[in-house]
């Protein structure tokens, strides 16, 4: 049955079968690039675990809106906004690994796969992951809405069609909007290009999520409501949340049009993307892995500190990175918005009260700004490890250079440059609202020594070679979600305890005195750690 109605759209069934096994099994195998002697070839967890944990805890979070929201309308739009715009990130973060991979052409190119057979096994695969973590956001919210509003099971399919819905259309979108940026801009311009939408994106996200935080304090969200503020209907992932109003007592006329809107938009993604996954496109984007951009003229700039040896070898290796690998690029500047709105965010919440005045802080005010100091260096660090270029990492067992310096200088770069540039911002902003200039340079001075620390034991529990391993699907994505908690964990003790410590000149030298120390002792640790795993490493292709 379901082999000839496949066989009607076109699609060959047999083929299809093979080529959505292999897109699934390709985010279980282990990656390639520097790897252990002891290692199984086994994937040791899947990176999408922890993306469908935080998914599950977002959706907890909503269910609680469900409950606490008077409007059923407002707390679904909501849930659909944010599993739209989850997916979104998810899709900008890994896009060419998630839809298309530039290496599905030349594998499948010149074989009798139909373009058809390409997009119903690209398509099947997707759909497979989005409906997955799509559901798993909307699970618990549709609990809420069947038990709670009292929608039974009306309102509980109602739930999981508005999210899955919203984040299908949401996904053939930015499919879309790749494809035409693949159609009017030179192959050559092409990956900065896609940095640049992406850059925006992200910016538009925590805009949004900014501006969300401020209604939730404002306990506005707790009273709008769509008959008070229909503006709100212009939001079109409002138009799948309607669904949920369908499924409540006396439903008014605008939630049937805008359910049928939803539906309509529904019904045209599904052309809109049959047209744009194809081989055809695969190829197109894998063109633009093998042009390079244009060679910069004019005398190469040399960092101070990172002059010679090992270092200048990281320095040249990273600026490379970041100018023709796109997904590093994007770790990189992906950084700059979530640094701006953390910024925002904690200046917003009381981060611009000097600590060494009695009464400063004393709680977690300004939490969110030792967030950014504390989760951007570990996430750039977690970056440098993986690239789309790691069969080129064999050059690090061919050479006589120092591996384990190569880790360090990685390190340090990270430290100096980013961390070092983003407290130098820092201490600048606190110098103009503080009692004495020195107290802000020496705050972000302390505040630095203390997520070097933090960085050199994230160095220490995973030491890899920079740019050496191939990056699993979605892979990043996990790994900025752990660093997110972990940084909230500890940003969140940094303004209750620092305070406590300025009070008293004494203890804050002595303080002051053991973090130099613990620093220094972790340097030295660090060292023998990197050697000693830096010898079990080996290349495998």
């Amino acid at each position: 049955m379901l082999d000839r109605l496949i066989r009607r759209l076109g699609v060959d069934p047999i083929q299809w079968r093979a080529l959505v096994m292999v897109y699934l099994r390709m985010d279980f195998r282990a990656a390639g690039g520097a790897t252990t002697q002891q290692s199984t070839g086994q994937a040791r967890g899947h990176p999408l675990f922890g993306i469908a944990l935080v998914t599950a805890m977002g959706g907890a979070l909503f269910a609680v809106l469900a409950v606490r929201v008077s409007d059923v309308l407002v707390s679904a739009t909501l849930l659909t906004t944010y599993g739209a715009i989850n997916t979104v990130m998810v899709l900008l973060v890994d896009f060419t690994g998630l839809v298309v991979s530039p290496d599905d052409y030349a594998v499948l190119g010149h074989r009798p796969v139909s373009s058809r057979t390409y997009f119903a096994a690209r398509l099947t695969a997707i759909l497979a992951y989005i409906t997955t973590v799509s559901a798993l956001l909307a699970v618990l919210p549709s609990f809420s809405y069947a038990l709670w509003w009292h929608l039974g099971v009306t309102g509980f399919v109602a739930t999981f069609a508005a999210v899955i819905l919203c984040d299908i259309c949401a996904t053939v979108l930015i499919i879309t909007s790749y494809v035409v940026m693949l159609e009017v801009v030179n192959p050559r311009r092409l990956r900065r290009a896609f940095s640049y939408l992406q850059l925006v994106s992200m910016m538009g996200f925590y805009g949004a999520y900014y501006v969300s935080m401020q209604g939730f304090r404002d306990s506005f969200l707790f009273q709008v409501s769509f008959n008070d503020q229909p503006w709100m209907w212009a939001n079109p992932a409002s138009w799948f949340a309607a669904f949920v109003r369908l499924a409540s007592e006396d439903p008014p006329p605008a939630a049937w049009i805008a359910a049928a809107a939803a539906v309509a938009i529904t019904m045209a993604c599904v052309p809109l993307a049959a047209g744009r996954l194809s081989l055809e496109y695969a190829q197109r984007l894998g063109e633009t892995t093998a042009v390079g951009e244009p060679p910069r003229t004019g005398r190469r700039f040399r960092l101070p500190g990172f002059r010679r040896g090992e270092s200048r070898a990281i320095a040249v290796l990273i600026a490379a990175q970041f100018r023709f690998d796109q997904k590093f690029r994007m770790a990189i500047l992906g950084i700059v918005p979530l640094i701006l709105f953390y910024l925002l965010l904690g200046l917003d919440q009381g981060a611009l009260v000097d600590p060494f005045v009695p009464g400063g802080l004393g709680s977690a005010a300004g939490a969110p700004l030792y967030m950014a100091v504390v989760f951007m260096p570990m996430t750039l660090q977690a970056g440098l490890q993986y690239s789309d270029s790691w069969r080129a990492a064999w050059i690090f067992f061919a050479t006589p250079a120092s591996a384990a310096r190569l880790i360090v200088a990685a390190k340090n770069f990270v430290a100096i440059w980013f961390l070092g540039g983003y407290l130098l911002l820092l201490a600048g902003i606190w110098s103009y609202y503080y009692e004495r200039v020195w107290h802000a340079f020496f705050h972000a001075a302390v505040i630095g020594l203390l997520a070097h620390m933090l960085l050199q034991l994230a160095v220490m529990l995973k030491p890899a070679l920079p740019f050496a391993s191939e990056s699993r699907k979605v892979e990043r994505s996990a790994g900025v979600y752990a660093a997110f908690f972990f940084g909230s964990l500890v940003a969140s003790i940094i303004p209750m305890f620092l305070p406590l410590v300025y009070a008293r000149p004494p203890l804050t030298a002595a303080v002051v005195i053991l973090m130099l120390l613990v620093t220094a002792a972790l340097e030295y640790t660090l060292h023998l750690r990197v050697a000693e795993a830096i010898g079990d490493l080996e290349f495998r292709a």
